[in-house]
């Protein structure tokens, strides 16, 4: 009997997909690189997309199994069983429908004749080969060329009469043509058609099985009507026909069904409804149809669960049920993979789960059933896998019957079954590939739970198959999950079984860490068995091998035995180890530590306590023989230490505090010390085995700190009053220096002007008991600033005023030493460039000698200040261009004279004074006058106040004209009133003004003022400034309040470069404001007829009103003499 067989499952030939069956003969695959080219293209890499058929390479001597006999009547024939093992195998392996010749052959062969009797010859061997079979025979001839029968007339005759010689169907006769390029297409298209010839063949097989149904009757013949559908369904599988495959294997079911079973029976009946069962639901799935699928194993299921059978292979029926959950995952994890969509709550590992399950229960009633079985007392099981029918007894073999046929032989072979249960059977080897199966299933439809769960049992049978070391790290997983999650009854249940197979693997660490756990209170463990664990671990301690657990020895004995596991104990606590470390992080032991620092910031020249809690929640006391905390900077690791065996005793259910400290070194001001372990090594100073428990970072914060007493909320750990767990630890401690004793003074005004340099007085008066040395100070925008603040903040002392690159940090500017009671004083200067509120940030360095235990050493200082300064705007700059009239204007003429105008509103807080201004213009334009003086220099405002200087500027001509041109810049130099402070120069752009180019020029020669009924002269000056002669028009207006003399219309002509007057004599007659007559000048332009007015140009530049004085009485000769003078000063 082979090692492989399995009497429960299914055998292979029914797993294999059945597709039909092709023969192909003539292929020399050895020697022709074209019959192995072909070969490769039907046989090799196929594609899912291609027809389902299975093709074999046939020797020319190979022959077709014998065929039985037909029967002419089944009136006397009683079946002697079910399905027959050979048949399906038959059909897939050794009975091709086709067999197809292949044969080199081209229709223009030379050797025609002799090649096609040669194929002829051929054909005949093998049609009486395959005659006695029915099986279809095409030939398929390889040619070099493509030609086509139909297109070539000798091409058709010669196809006919290779047809008519070999004797076979035109459509059985095809061609290849080879070639490399196109060979795969050529082998699509030609297994097309030969799927077609193959499936006739079974189509014909079916029809033959068909008419058997009318010699069959239901007395005699119930099982051959199973048979028989079985059959017709096989047939249509191998057709592709899945459809009607599963209407018969249907058929086949309901009438299995129908059968009368009993104990003698049931087996065979059983496994042959489990191969229809098999096909059923597979074939579903193969048509997207799962739910149907799942209906019909879940009624295959029902209708079998009962039927036990006898009660001494009652296993058989566990196995069965396995076997039979077990299939159905295996089929629908195929379809899985192929595409059908699963849900996490139906899904191939729910069928895994329960197959395992099934074999647990198989193993356990084997053990029941079987437990008095002694040893083999015949050879009742030999041949058991080579039987004529499915589900049959070796011992009674071809025998379908109600009852058995000899009871002494049938109780022989139960014996013999239950004894290859016993003794032949791995359990294990069966069950740990169902749980594997399982869990992947679920963990890959996220159901960690029911992972766990599965994991945990799947160590159990690891466990039982004494492979513990495999049990072991399957439990530190889950048990890992259980902690997290506060699983404590499963996390107890867990723990014991890896305490088991901790000790029967001698695994010091894991067996330490589980006992430490089971210890504890969380762990649902009784107290004796708690005392029990601990005695063993102190056993441990001392050197001595632990006593096995009460429940463990059975599993022990079976197989190693205590003594082994004894020995293996002691060779490892006898050999020189050493000591071995223990992660406590994720566990929940009896012990859980605390480090803490006592404050978060520790001066440099205090010292630095660290409290490390210790609680022990074991019923006795424990004892520890060193407890060490690690930190980040190694150099304090060797003064965290505590080996006093009076401090390290932990009463039971109390908290213990451990004091630690260390004085921090000089160069480590500014770091941050952190707790980053803490270890404890196990017993007193009795103990030979060294036992190290190590916890990263400040204790239990890991998976303990969430298993903790005192709820999530604060507001309940007032009501807990347990220190342990209500006290926050703190983890890190940062160096600060010294604390300064400097006394530090910062005189500064809070507000500041926008542009000014703030000056800023530090005065340091030395107020430490000894001198102080390196005195370094650093003032720049606070770390907390906006960005935006560092491009507009200055910062420097008095030799950077005149710097161009200054930055918003002046960093380590020294002012040397001071001796006791000694000051110093320091100033730097603040530019703020916008309105803003600013916070700096003063800090001063220095060093002080200090005694530190027996050494003296610099110690560094620092004092910090915080200044606060709020930028305002000192003024408001606004400019206008006016012309001389002081109208305000938008457009000049080149060469024409006009002011420009800036105003200046003080906004600050304290008196400006205002040092002097000037004006930046552009190539275009030009101060008048060579004497310019700023209007505002030496000016002092006060909030709310303005200034208004002046300036009176051209443009020259060769300014662009009708377009907008900027004047330049206005540069207002200016400071705080009674600052001894450089004068501060801002900018201001000048507005833009729209230059017009007229060619020429008109001035105006005028008294200030006249008398009325005198004689006031006028006159016109007009230049001509184009490169052309100016034709011009001159036309003056009557007025009302003058006569004059002089030419009322004239026509004038002005050469380039030069100028004409005009001179006119007023008699005033009106006193007053009195309007001149007005001028109006037209200039010819190049369009005749067309002349260009100059009137907007005059209106701008000339004086429109004269001040007419009343004539004096002659009384009143004083203010007559006063108003010639006035007139005489004025004209000059």
């Amino acid at each position: 009997m082979a090692l492989e067989f399995d009497p429960y499952g299914l055998p292979s030939e029914v797993t294999t997909p059945p597709c039909a069956l092709v023969g192909m003969m003539g292929l020399d695959i050895n020697t022709k690189a074209t019959h192995k080219a072909v070969w490769e293209a039907f046989a090799l890499n196929r594609r899912p997309d291609r027809i389902p058929l299975h093709f074999s390479l046939l020797t020319p001597d190979f022959q077709l199994p014998n065929m039985k006999q037909k029967r002419q009547s089944y009136e006397w024939y009683i079946p002697k069983g079910i399905l027959k093992t050979n048949w399906i195998s038959k059909y897939l392996k050794h009975i091709p429908a086709l067999v197809v010749m292949f044969y080199d052959l081209d229709w223009n062969d030379n050797n025609w004749m002799e090649k096609k009797n040669d194929l002829a010859a051929k054909v005949q061997t093998l049609k009486s080969v395959v005659g006695c079979r029915n099986s279809r025979v095409a030939l398929v001839l390889i040619q070099s060329g493509i030609s086509v029968p139909g297109e070539d007339t000798g091409a058709a005759e010669k196809a006919a009469t290779l047809c008519t010689a070999c004797d076979v169907p035109a459509k059985h006769l095809f061609v290849l043509p080879h070639s490399d390029a196109h060979l795969i297409g050529y082998t699509v298209r030609l297994e097309n058609a030969l799927s077609e010839i193959a499936w006739s063949f079974y189509q014909g097989e079916a029809k033959g099985v068909q008419g058997h149904r009318d010699f069959l009757n239901k007395t005699n013949h119930t099982l051959l009507f199973v048979r028989h559908q079985f059959k017709l369904g096989f047939f249509n599988e191998l057709r592709n026909d899945a459809q009607t495959a599963i209407k018969h294997y249907a058929q086949c079911y309901r009438q299995l069904l129908e059968l009368r079973s009993t104990d003698t029976n049931l087996h065979e009946i059983r496994i042959v409804a489990s191969i229809v069962n098999y096909k059923i639901c597979r074939l579903d799935f193969t048509l997207n149809l799962p739910r149907d699928a799942i209906a019909q194993f879940r009624r295959h299921i029902d209708l079998f669960r009962q039927r036990t059978g006898p009660k001494e292979l009652i296993f058989e029926h566990y196995a069965w049920l396995s076997k039979q959950y077990q299939i159905f995952g295996d089929v629908f994890e195929e379809a899985v993979r192929v595409g059908l969509p699963a849900v996490q709550t139906q899904h191939p590992g729910f069928y895994y789960q329960q197959a395992a399950q099934y074999a647990v229960l198989r193993r356990k009633t084997a053990l029941q059933v079987c437990k008095d079985v002694s040893g083999p007392v015949s050879d009742l099981l030999e041949g058991w896998d080579k039987l004529e029918f499915y589900g049959q007894r070796p011992w009674r073999p071809g025998k379908h019957s109600l009852e058995p046929p000899e009871q002494h032989r049938e109780a022989e072979g139960i014996k013999e079954v239950q004894y290859h249960e016993l003794r032949e059977v791995n359990h294990s080897n069966t069950i740990i590939p169902l749980f594997s199966s399982a869990i992947s299933q679920f963990k890959k439809y996220r159901c960690p739970r029911i992972k766990r769960h599965l994991m945990v049992q799947m160590a159990e049978e690891y466990h039982q198959a004494q492979d513990s070391t495999k049990a072991l790290t399957l439990l530190s997983h889950v048990m890992w999950d259980y902690r997290s999650e506060k699983w404590w009854k499963l996390l107890s249940s867990a723990s014991t079984l890896a305490l088991q197979c901790a000790y029967n693997t001698a695994s010091l660490m894991e067996y330490c860490s589980v006992a430490l756990e089971m210890m504890g209170k969380k762990l649902d463990v009784t107290q004796q068995h708690k005392l029990t664990v601990h005695a063993n671990l102190t056993k441990i301690l001392k050197g001595e091998p632990p006593e096995p657990e009460s429940n463990n020895t059975t599993t022990t004995t079976a197989n190693r035995g205590v003594d082994e596991v004894r020995e293996a104990w002691m060779s490892l606590l006898g050999s020189h180890m050493s000591p071995i470390t223990v992660d406590m992080t994720t566990l929940v032991p009896c012990l859980e530590v605390r480090a803490s620092f006592t404050q978060h910031r520790v001066h440099v020249d205090q010292r630095v306590n660290v409290v490390v809690k210790i609680r022990n929640s074991f019923v006795s006391t424990l004892y520890l023989s060193s407890v060490s905390v690690t930190t980040n900077i190694h150099s304090y690791n060797d003064k965290l230490i505590e080996t006093d065996s009076d401090k390290l005793i932990l009463p039971p259910n109390q908290t213990t505090d451990i004091h630690l400290s260390f004085l921090p070194l000089v160069e480590d001001v500014g770091k941050k010390v952190k707790v980053t372990e803490v270890r404890a090594q196990l017993g007193g100073s009795d103990s030979v085995v060294g036992v190290v428990l190590q916890w990263a970072g400040v204790g239990n914060e890991g998976v303990t700190a969430h298993t903790a007493d005192t709820p999530a909320f604060l507001e309940f750990s007032v009501l807990c009053q347990d220190a342990y767990d209500t006290t926050v630890p703190i983890p890190e401690t940062e160096i600060l220096p010294r604390q300064p004793q400097l006394s530090i003074e910062c005189e500064y005004d809070s507000t500041s002007l926008v542009w000014e340099w703030l000056p800023i007085t530090v005065n340091i008066t030395n107020t430490e008991e000894s001198p102080i040395a390196d005195i370094s100070l650093n003032l720049g925008l606070d770390s907390s600033s906006p960005s935006s603040l560092e491009h507009t903040t200055q910062v420097c002392t008095s030799s950077g005023l005149q710097s161009d690159k200054l930055g918003s940090q002046v960093c380590g500017f020294r002012c040397g030493d001071l001796r006791m009671a000694e000051k110093s004083s320091v100033t730097f200067y603040v530019k703020s460039l916008t309105a803003s509120e600013r916070t700096l940030h003063l800090k001063v360095e220095y060093s002080v000698s200090l005694s530190l235990g027996v050494s003296s050493v610099q110690c560094p200082c620092v004092s910090e200040k915080t200044l606060h300064i709020q930028a305002r705007i000192p003024f408001q700059v606004s400019v206008e261009t006016q012309s001389l009239k002081f109208e305000k204007v938008g457009r000049v003429s080149g060469g024409e004279k006009f002011v420009v105008v800036p105003k200046i509103k003080c906004t600050s807080h304290v008196p400006i004074t205002l040092t002097h201004s000037s004006l930046a213009l552009v190539n275009e334009a030009q101060v008048v006058g060579s004497d310019v003086k700023s209007q505002v220099s030496g000016t002092e405002l006060s909030e709310g106040e303005v200034g208004v200087d002046c300036f009176c500027v051209a443009f020259t001509h060769s300014a662009t004209s009708n377009s907008p041109l900027s004047l330049g810049q206005y540069f207002l130099y200016w400071k705080r009133s009674g600052s001894e402070c450089v004068a501060v120069r801002m900018s201001v752009g000048l507005p833009s003004v729209v230059v017009e180019h007229w060619g020429v020029c008109v001035e105006c020669e005028a008294a200030p003022q006249g008398t009325v009924r005198t004689p006031l002269p006028l006159t016109y000056i007009i230049t001509n400034h184009s490169t052309t002669t100016a034709e011009l028009a001159l036309t003056m207006q009557v007025s009302d309040a003058f006569m004059f003399a002089g030419h009322k219309e004239v026509r004038v002509r002005v050469l380039s470069g030069c100028k004409e007057r005009v001179c006119y004599t007023l008699y005033p007659l009106l006193a007053g404001n009195v309007r001149l007559p007005r001028l109006s000048l037209s200039m010819d332009s190049q369009s005749p007829g067309h002349p260009t007015s100059l009137d907007p140009l005059l209106a701008r530049i000339l004086p429109s009103h004269v001040y007419i004085m009343p004539q004096a009485k002659e009384s009143d000769t004083m203010v007559s003499t006063v108003t010639n003078q006035l007139s005489t000063l004025l004209v000059s």
